[in-house]
């Protein structure tokens, strides 16, 4: 009988044999074991292919792009070769907890009408200091006394994660998938169309199911930073007038609020700390 998974693992990488292989045994590990994991290489130029060839898991799907094309554009290729009705990701430079795909799993048989489920995740951010030195300033579980609901969405006071999230792949699709003009913030502009759709088909969970590790070269800041705010206002513009965004404080961007500047703010006190 020819294999069935009940959920689909969408891995997208790109020069990242250095950290990929540890992703790749975080999904191995799942007590859950009926799964696929679709590796698909955005055209790397390192020995991604060859470390893949070390795991002679079945369940294991590797697929290289002719061409880079970014994050996006790799889920929605993972998204067309899927045999899942449940789709999960996982960056290969992050780790879910053993029970990630178990616990995605049993959430949507309780909860059958939803179409997005997503969980806490433990937000580690290191700073890389001028003088190549790091500095780690964050390492905490989220706030478990933020509950999702619509308001928190659209005014970016939650951000839900690709690595935490579990959607069924109909309702991506319906929306149209990932935007692949989109190269940050990606995941959140994603999670707002599928709000539009499907006001009532999120669940969040409160419960802590990855580690999401993130480095920023203050070296680089001012270029990093300007990217992340010319993202967002692409988001913007594109929901502008939207009753949602009303009362929104994140655009334009402004110290103090839950804009990028509103990150960098923040980062830079903490840095000095």
């Amino acid at each position: 009988m020819k294999y069935k998974p009940e959920i689909s693992v969408i891995m997208p990488t790109y020069n990242r044999v250095y950290i990929l292989w540890r992703a790749i045994q975080s999904v191995l590990k799942q007590s859950y074991p009926f799964f696929e994991l679709l590796i698909v290489d955005d055209n790397s130029k390192d020995e991604t292919e060859k470390l893949v060839q070390q795991f002679s898991d079945p369940r294991i799907r590797y697929f290289k792009l002719s061409r880079n094309k970014g994050a996006s554009a790799a889920r929605n290729f993972g998204l067309k070769k899927s045999k899942a009705e449940l789709i999960a990701y996982l960056d290969s430079d992050n780790v879910w907890y053993p029970d990630f795909l178990e616990v995605m799993v049993n959430a949507f048989k309780k909860h059958k009408d939803k179409v997005l489920i997503f969980a806490k995740k433990n937000y580690r951010l290191t700073l890389v200091e001028r003088n190549g030195k790091e500095k780690r300033i964050r390492d905490e579980f989220s706030n478990s006394k933020k509950f999702f609901d619509l308001k928190r969405l659209w005014h970016r006071r939650i951000l839900i994660d690709t690595n935490s999230m579990c959607h069924k792949k109909k309702a991506v699709l319906a929306v149209g998938a990932w935007d692949e003009k989109q190269k940050f913030w990606e995941d959140w502009e994603l999670t707002l169309r599928l709000s539009k759709k499907y006001p009532k088909g999120f669940l969040f969970l409160n419960r802590t199911l990855f580690d999401y590790e993130q480095k920023i070269d203050l070296s680089r800041a001012d270029k990093i930073f300007k990217f992340w705010e010319k993202e967002e206002a692409k988001i913007f513009k594109k929901f502008k007038g939207d009753p949602l965004l009303e009362g929104q404080t994140w655009f334009p961007p402004q110290k103090g609020n839950k804009s990028t500047l509103g990150v960098v703010d923040y980062l830079r006190k903490k840095h000095n700390n």
